[in-house]
């Protein structure tokens, strides 16, 4: 009993040592949280496209850059208690569950062999792949499987000592397959013979099975110390007994990295000893805190060979994720067994680290405490100082000094200036050799202070006045500059020199020179107005680099002037508040609240705690070559950045990893391997709103990366905003063909790729297809030939229309002109010639030849004229009354009326259209018993239409002749002319008329 709490004792001391003198590395935790379904993990596997498969108690999870999708019994899996997982040589997956048999996926569907299908038990312990032949391990022997036919070729049931055969894991040696039981020893698989052999049975009770080179470790129980025996390959076949036992825990897998560490998952049985540890010189070193894992009941390990992280599963607190690459070293105090740290400066000093903290000066090498000057050693040394040095009670601050005591003393910083480290603190400066040694004091409280040449000091007052003294070492008396004088400095938190000035740094006033004993301000001169400024470096160049408190960066050339190189503005950098700026050749390294900005060219990568940056308060820093040491307020972090510049990582691909259109998810059988089957998606136009998830494949930091998008071949299509979020969403996208374009960029890189994810394909309405339009064409083509044919038929008829009304006008105006020229009147003029000439009256006979000749050619005339002004057909129809008048020896009165405001000249009506109704007048109006007979020739205007009127008083018509004379030819003629010329004209002739009372007819014209 007291030799097992000795070896309690023991193996707890060895663990607390581990603990006290290890790095942190950065590791996160997966939970049921993050969306595992369960806590307990029994199986991590990552695969060739980088998925990272977790077997848990009660389901299967698949992760990608920490994104989590869970498969059940209810998506085809044997059963959801998950122990082992591999992959084949054809990257397809197999899971061997604990109580269903074996799972096949493909990527897209899963398949179940189980003991209905040839296998020897469902409940699986372990699977191993070895040329294409799966060796399954269960509860009662093994099954090999041949993968690329799904067949079992053999199958072994032994029963074991304990009524079982628990094959707990596999290992290959020189090409053969062999597999440790549960308490029935070490065997080999004979498959020529379809036949399994013991082959050690020393130490039956086996756990877990691990190769490394020539040797073998066996975990076989959680005895004291004796849980893990290592041993050649050569004498564990020859069952041959090893003297090398350690471990005091079950220890149920075993992992080895890319540097040759062998890392083991413990969970006891009969002792709570368990958690993650490694094998060292055959010791069992426990990792826990130095890893972060909280939990003792470790069970699976995998280690990612490509991107050095190991990969722990728990029974009781989900998955942990360990960054092996320690690319940051983080020295806390305990480390240096303080329980404080609070660091103020660090510099290199004679190939030694110089931390000043709040308790002391650190003299480091190698990361180990070489020597110390702690705050009581300078206190020590001022009041030594002033008792031995009566010089010193002369200093302007003397009194202050003196009453300061030990707990109100503080370090500020320090300065290495000609082989002696300057320590500033609120009672004075000391100067300490490289032994940790206090060589000088000299009683000057300052802000900020430098040594123009090695006797002279300048300095800022801490909240007072600027000072020099030369020959510091001997004078006394400070020179102090007034206030009023706006060049000299104030608020002062660095001086630094460079090409023979000095410049100095201010966090109220900006940038001051000091030279040859004057001081020139640049704001003051409005050279540069930046006032507020927070940090000050010097690069390689020997440039000024100088943050404002805003969080903007310049970079300064000083070598001829003052002349502003870059402004690094602050939206390109990852946090606003500036802490420190270092520089190293062409690069910046810039701490802010994010962690390290490292800048280069307009690009800038990130260090945070994904990297082991976990604080991100810092207090000073320091290059030395390629190692960047950042203080902070427990301790420091040591960054080798070397590898990390000389490495550019990019994003390799981009998977689609979910689509929902018009807010359902698209098929599953359309993904695989949890990513869309396919470069392109084509959609009808009525369902055209789509999100997009994706995921990038094997993203080192997947935390890091950025990304936006645009969508080519939508107009006005502009990049999106960077953002993490890895979502695309798009609304009612019009028909067309799109291309989506994702730009990655990764801030641990800085590099940004550009992948092209998705072609997307909106078909057109049926009203918009090419078919349908084209049918639309040629229906169109159809119509237009038709229209166009018709419209030639139409303009042909409209041309014989036209061509008949004109012929019909000719004839009219001939009929009209017969008419008018009918042989009665002819008839009737000739026998009055005649019966002038009979009579002897040839003046007469001659008069009427001449106005008959002057008729005629009026007539002749106005026949090949549509139209006449009316004035030419009122003298036409005077000459024609006074030709027929003279045949009535002139007993016809004629009387004509014109209304005065009818313009005869401007108003134009068809010619020979009012003869007919007067020569109707003389042929038939009178007679021998007329008593004094009149015509009356009457013309008015009314709105747009002339009115002319014939009245007779002669015999008149009862209502039949009227009738006859509405059809006679003449009237017929005039109607159809008027038509003819005036479409809308209703009702151009009417006629009045009444026994022995004379007859009207009126004639309305269109004149507008």
């Amino acid at each position: 009993m007291l030799s097992s709490r000795r070896n309690k004792l023991l193996f707890t001391l060895l663990f607390f040592i581990e603990i006290v003198f290890s790095q942190q590395f950065p590791s996160t935790n997966f939970s049921t949280i993050d969306g595992l379904p369960n806590n307990s993990v029994y199986s991590i596997f990552k695969d060739s496209r980088g998925i990272l498969w977790v077997g848990t108690a009660n389901g299967l999870s698949a992760i990608q850059n920490g994104e989590v999708k869970n498969y059940y019994t209810s998506d085809g899996l044997a059963h959801n208690n998950c122990w082992a997982i591999v992959e084949d040589s054809n990257h397809n997956m197999w899971f061997g569950s604990h109580g269903g048999g074996i799972t096949f996926y493909n990527g897209k569907k899963f398949e179940v062999i189980n003991q209905k299908s040839g296998l020897i038990h469902d409940k699986i312990r372990r699977l191993f792949i070895y040329k294409n032949l799966l060796y399954i391990g269960t509860e009662f022997g093994i099954s090999v499987l041949d993968i690329k036919t799904h067949k079992i070729i053999l199958s072994k049931k032994i029963i074991g000592c304990r009524k079982l055969f628990q094959v707990m894991d596999f290992v290959e040696i020189n090409s053969k397959i062999y597999f440790g039981t549960f308490n029935d020893g070490f065997w080999r698989v004979d498959l020529a013979t379809k036949s399994i052999t013991l082959i050690n049975h020393k130490q039956p009770d086996i756990f877990s099975i691990h190769k490394t080179n020539d040797s073998l470790f066996i975990c076989h129980s959680d005895n004291i110390n004796q849980a893990i025996s290592r041993i050649s390959t050569k004498d564990y076949l020859a069952n041959i007994d090893t003297n090398i036992h350690f471990g005091s825990s079950v220890f149920w897998n075993f992992a080895t990295d890319k540097r040759g560490v062998t890392y083991v998952a413990g969970n006891g049985i009969n002792f709570a000893t368990g958690g993650i540890c490694k094998i060292n010189n055959n010791k069992i070193i426990n990792l826990n805190d130095v890893f972060g894992v909280d939990s003792t009941e470790v069970w699976s390990l995998y280690y990612d060979y490509q991107t050095d992280i190991l990969y722990v599963g728990t029974m009781n607190k989900g998955l942990f994720k360990i960054d092996l690459k320690q690319q940051i070293k983080y020295y806390p105090a305990s480390f240096y067994n303080k329980d404080k740290l609070d660091i103020v400066s660090i510099t290199n000093f004679q190939n030694q680290n110089l931390i000043l903290h709040k308790a002391g000066l650190l003299f480091l090498k190698e990361n180990k405490i070489k020597s110390e000057v702690s705050n009581e050693k300078f206190y020590d040394f001022a009041r030594y100082s002033f008792r031995t040095n009566p010089k010193l009670e002369q200093y302007g601050y003397f009194d202050v000094f003196s009453k300061t005591k030990l707990d109100a003393f503080e370090l500020r910083g320090f300065k290495v200036v000609n082989s002696i480290a300057w320590v500033n603190s609120t009672i004075g400066l000391f100067g300490v050799n490289s032994d940790g040694i206090i060589k000088e004091y000299y009683p000057y409280s300052v802000s900020a202070f430098g040594f123009p040449n090695p006797n002279k000091i300048i300095f800022q007052v801490a909240y007072g006045k600027f000072s020099t003294v030369d020959n510091f070492r001997n004078n006394i008396k400070a020179k102090e500059y007034n206030l009023i004088n706006e060049n000299i400095p104030r608020d002062a938190f660095d001086i630094l020199p460079i090409y023979s000035r000095n410049y100095i740094v201010s966090s109220s006033n900006g940038l001051y020179t000091y030279q040859n004993g004057k001081f020139y301000s640049y704001s003051l001169s409005k050279i540069w107005n930046e006032k507020e400024l927070a940090r000050v470096t010097v690069n390689d160049k020997k440039e000024l680099v100088i943050a404002n408190s805003f969080g903007d960066i310049f970079i300064i050339d000083v070598s001829k002037g003052f002349k502003i190189i870059k402004k690094i503005d602050r939206k390109l950098l990852n946090g606003n508040s500036i802490s420190f700026l270092e520089c190293y050749k062409d690069y910046l390294f810039i701490g802010t609240e994010m962690g390290l900005n490292i800048y280069k060219n307009d690009k800038v990568r990130l260090i945070d705690d994904e990297q082991g940056l976990t604080t991100k308060a810092f207090t000073s820093s320091y290059i030395k070559g390629t190692i960047l040491t950042m203080g902070t307020q427990n301790g420091y972090f040591e960054f080798d950045f070397k590898n990390y510049i000389s490495t550019r990582s990019t994003v390799r691909n981009i998977k689609i990893t979910g689509m929902e259109v018009d807010f359902e998810a698209i098929n599953e059988n359309r993904f695989k391997w949890l990513g869309y089957d396919s470069d392109d998606i084509v959609l009808p136009y009525n369902k055209n709103t789509i999100s997009i998830g994706f995921e990038p494949q094997n993203a080192q930091y997947p935390n890091k990366l950025e990304y936006r998008y645009r969508v080519i071949g939508l107009s006005n299509s502009n990049w999106s905003k960077w953002t993490k979020d890895k979502s695309i969403n798009l609304t009612y996208l019009p028909n067309g063909r799109y291309e989506i374009r994702l730009e990655t960029k990764d801030l641990f890189s800085g590099v940004v790729s550009s992948n092209d994810i998705l072609n997307i394909i909106i078909t057109p309405p049926f009203w918009k297809t090419w078919w349908f339009l084209l049918g639309n064409f040629i229906f169109m083509l159809i119509c237009a030939y038709l229209i166009y044919v018709n419209r030639i038929r139409f303009v042909k008829k409209q041309e014989r229309a036209k061509y008949e009304v004109q012929k019909r006008l000719a004839e009219t105006k001939m009929e009209a002109l017969q008419s008018q020229m009918n042989p009665h009147f002819i008839f009737n003029a000739m026998n009055s010639i005649q019966n002038y000439i009979i009579d002897n009256n040839i003046d007469d006979a001659l008069m009427y030849m001449g106005e008959f000749s002057k008729l005629i050619r009026q007539t002749l005339d106005n026949s090949s004229k549509l139209r006449i002004n009316l004035a030419d057909e009122i003298q036409y129809l005077q000459t024609y009354v006074r030709l027929e008048n003279m045949r009535f020896q002139n007993q016809i009165a004629f009387e004509l009326i014109i209304d005065e405001e009818l313009d005869l000249f401007e108003t134009e009506i068809p010619p020979m259209l009012i003869q007919p109704f007067i020569e109707n007048v003389f042929v038939h109006a009178f007679d021998s018993h007329s008593t004094n007979p009149k015509l009356v020739l009457s013309f008015r205007q009314r709105d747009n239409y002339l009115f002319c009127e014939i009245i007779d008083n002669g015999k008149g018509m009862v209502s039949v002749n009227i009738n006859k004379l509405h059809t006679s030819k003449g009237i017929a003629l005039a109607k159809e002319r008027i038509a003819l010329f005036q479409v809308d004209n209703e009702n151009p002739i009417t006629i009045f008329s009444n026994p022995n009372k004379g007859t009207t007819v009126v004639l309305k014209l269109q004149i507008g």
